[in-house]
């Protein structure tokens, strides 16, 4: 067996649109035999919070900071892991970037990099096969989506692509509605806590607290985390040192 990879996003992916700062493409990877079994921790929060399962889950409805922080605690009590790429859309890497700085072409880079850290995890563990199921969005045409990843698998030089294509079901991924799917929810409020501890509110504040409190589910292979389940698009070792002094908790989590 292998593993389900529940794809969402955080924030906007517009340039120079006065939106987001930030995007945010996450995928919470669970071995598929505990599917069932981690997608209760979405209900039991469901529950407390007096909703049933027909609610949907999603961390931008969410006000309440002890709210929030329940929903951290209760994260903690299920097996999955967490990866994801988060793009600094004001840097010039971005703005400035040939192709790059549309709208449709920054989903999909990190969607590619996002791949490539789900085939690694599935090749680290076991040598098993990771099947990426991304949220239904109206406006992404998944027959494109699907032209994408094989030009990717084609691509010359095949050393510049760095997905294990053996450890991934790339033409067989799924597109879910996210009222359909518990974990594409939980993956939703996970790409909400980064996005949080990196967007900037109204009066120049951030909140980690909530991202740090599960930063042990990151993707890590050794103690390398910037490589693997917090990968900065738009970053080189120069950017993630500016992006540490910046952002003081990512030299903690």
């Amino acid at each position: 067996m292998g593993f389900n990879c529940y794809i969402d996003e955080s924030g906007d992916e517009g340039i120079e649109t006065g939106g987001s700062r930030w995007f945010i493409l996450g995928a919470l990877i669970v071995h598929k035999d505990l599917d069932f079994q981690t997608s209760t921790m979405v209900s039991r929060v469901k529950q407390k919070f007096g909703h049933d399962d027909k609610f949907v889950l999603q961390w931008k409805r969410i006000k309440k900071h002890s709210q929030k922080l329940y929903i951290c605690q209760e994260y903690q009590t299920e097996q999955w892991t967490f990866t994801c790429v988060a793009t600094d859309k004001t840097h010039p890497f971005i703005t400035r970037g040939r192709g790059i700085n549309i709208k449709s072409q920054l989903y999909n880079y990190s969607a590619r990099l996002l791949l490539e850290r789900l085939s690694w995890y599935a090749r680290d563990n076991n040598n098993r096969k990771a099947l990426p199921i991304f949220e239904y969005r109206s406006n992404t045409s998944y027959d494109k989506m699907r032209e994408y990843f094989e030009q990717l698998r084609n691509w010359i030089p095949r050393s510049e692509i760095k997905i294990s294509w053996d450890n991934l079901e790339h033409l067989n991924f799924k597109i879910l509605p996210k009222k359909q799917s518990r974990l594409l929810q939980a993956s939703d409020n996970l790409c909400g806590m980064v996005k949080e501890g990196l967007e900037y509110d109204g009066y120049g504040n951030i909140e980690p607290r909530y991202v740090l409190s599960v930063g042990n589910h990151f993707y890590r292979r050794g103690s390398n985390l910037f490589s693997y389940g917090l990968k900065f698009l738009h970053a080189n070792s120069t950017v993630l040192s500016d992006l540490k002094n910046e952002y003081e908790w990512l030299k903690t989590i």
